[in-house]
């Protein structure tokens, strides 16, 4: 499974995004004001701060290492890639059910 990206021409310190497939269906089900706001989040907040685990909280007890970003009632669970400087969006939807 290939992610896509939503990143544009970035400077070369900052994050891409990226969807897999899932994430990319999770946020197309949200209302246009939810899916407006995660977005934002992602590009000016996760893709330009210099660590964006300081922002996130890791998970535990998954196999892969996976932390989550909140979002008002939203959850954005993602992997880190560091070597291609990528956060990976796995999953997003609402805390009562993203975790399931």
């Amino acid at each position: 499974m290939k992610p896509r990206s939503v990143a544009r021409s970035l400077p070369l310190n900052d994050r891409r995004v990226e969807f897999t497939p899932r994430a990319e269906k999770d946020i197309e089900r949200l209302s246009t004001k939810d899916q407006r706001r995660i977005l934002e989040f992602l590009n000016q907040r996760v893709s330009a701060h210099p660590n964006p685990r300081a922002l996130a909280k890791r998970l535990t007890g998954t196999k892969e290492e996976a932390w989550r970003f909140r979002v008002g009632d939203h959850r954005i669970i993602t992997q880190f890639q560091d070597s291609r400087l990528v956060v990976l969006v796995v999953e997003v939807g609402n805390r009562r059910e993203v975790y399931r």
